[in-house]
């Protein structure tokens, strides 16, 4: 047998442990919470919503993470053709959004709330101080991440959410009588995708992957061009994973969220509660939990990486970032889910499109050498500004 043959099953077990990590990654709050809510207001026209959701948070992210490739997972270089000044900008922006100030917060404030009823009344300050100091523990050796995050915390997540959506589906409810317009329901999805953030977690979560590949790379003696293939066919299987969850929560609340009266960080446990009982509430914490986990860990380790390496100039130690990153997380959880989102969501509205823009130009460059960017994306951000206030 040659060594190909040997190689063959850790390969196939390499891309498998690596797609279900990028999914991991990219499941966190925004992605449970959102499906949930479009799907219980569009109601019989789940599908035009659901086609909306794929372009902005299935679609968009994965040409996102493609296009980071292609720059060498340098975000340096990425955002640097907007200008030196408006890339850094614009990455300090992100960087702050996807981490301490808006979405670990906001991962933790979801766990609180689907975990709550299992808490005995544990406030969300002391919650938010465990949590960070869990993910501390898990998030400081950086080089086992992926592999602990596909080999462990997302076969729990995604048999979690399939019990859910199994007995979800079977159950023989209706859909809500009243619905938007196929093309009000597109354009709910559409917006609504914005909100899981994943075209713009897709910029840093390429710097944590193609190391990855890299290092498996020197040890296997893999060429750049096999690197990419890897990398291609690892964010497919993401890809079809989180665009097959949405699929399913969109459902789910289409049939059952429009009969319950809970807040949207509650919603997943109101209607796993509704079709199993008291177990139902225990599985859609462990969902809720596992997914959070995972996300604020990838996002806290960049984020501090961010910190000590372009903030800080290697003058603080890796330790030391991450616990600023985490004692920030704790300030801005202290708003509440609602808080956070107040906050994030007129940026995102402004910012997302822009980003939509950048993406593609930036990978008609890397494929046809086209140069025009900067014009194109700052007149999408300005238009995107002015339609949000004065529209």
């Amino acid at each position: 047998m040659s060594v190909q043959e040997l190689s063959a099953p850790r390969e196939k077990s390499s891309l498998l442990t690596t797609g279900l990590a990028l999914f991991s990654m990219f499941f966190g709050a925004g992605n449970l919470i959102f499906p949930l809510l479009i799907g219980k207001e569009v109601g019989g026209n789940v599908w035009f919503a659901i086609g909306g959701l794929g372009i902005t948070a299935v679609l968009m992210p994965f040409l996102g993470l493609a296009a980071m490739l292609l720059f060498q997972a340098d975000y340096r270089l990425f955002f640097g053709r907007l200008g030196k000044i408006p890339g850094m900008l614009l990455l300090l922006l992100l960087q702050l959004i996807l981490g301490p100030l808006g979405v670990i917060p906001r991962l933790v404030t979801l766990m609180h709330a689907t975990a709550e009823p299992y808490l005995f009344g544990m406030p969300l300050i002391w919650f938010s101080i465990l949590m960070v100091a869990l993910i501390f523990c898990l998030s400081f050796q950086r080089g086992k991440l992926i592999n602990f995050l596909g080999a462990y915390l997302t076969p729990v997540l995604l048999l979690s959410l399939a019990a859910l959506v199994a007995v979800g589906l079977i159950s023989g409810s209706s859909m809500k009588p009243t619905i938007p317009s196929a093309s009000e329901s597109f354009l709910k999805g559409l917006v609504g995708g914005y909100q899981t953030m994943d075209l713009i977690a897709a910029f840093l979560f390429a710097t944590v992957v193609l190391p990855h590949f890299r290092k498996e790379a020197q040890l296997s003696r893999l060429k750049e061009k096999s690197i990419l293939k890897k990398m291609f066919l690892s964010s497919l299987i993401a890809a079809f994973l989180l665009f097959l969850t949405y699929v399913g929560l969109c459902f789910i609340s289409a049939y059952h969220g429009w009969q319950l009266d809970s807040s949207s960080e509650q919603m997943l446990g109101a209607i796993a509660i509704k079709l199993l009982g008291p177990i139902g509430g225990g599985i859609a914490a462990i969902a809720v939990f596992t997914a959070c986990l995972t996300t604020a860990m990838t996002l806290a380790s960049i984020f501090a990486d961010f910190l000590r390496k372009d903030l800080c100039k290697d003058k603080i130690k890796p330790s030391l970032a991450l616990l600023i990153t985490l004692a920030v997380t704790i300030l801005f959880a202290s708003l509440g889910f609602g808080g956070i989102a107040a906050f994030l969501s007129p940026i995102l509205q402004i910012v997302y499109p822009g980003l939509i823009v950048l993406t593609l130009l930036n990978l008609l460059y890397t494929f046809y050498m086209y140069r025009v960017v900067k014009w194109p994306v700052f007149a999408v951000f300005g238009g995107s500004a002015f339609m949000y206030f004065f529209i």
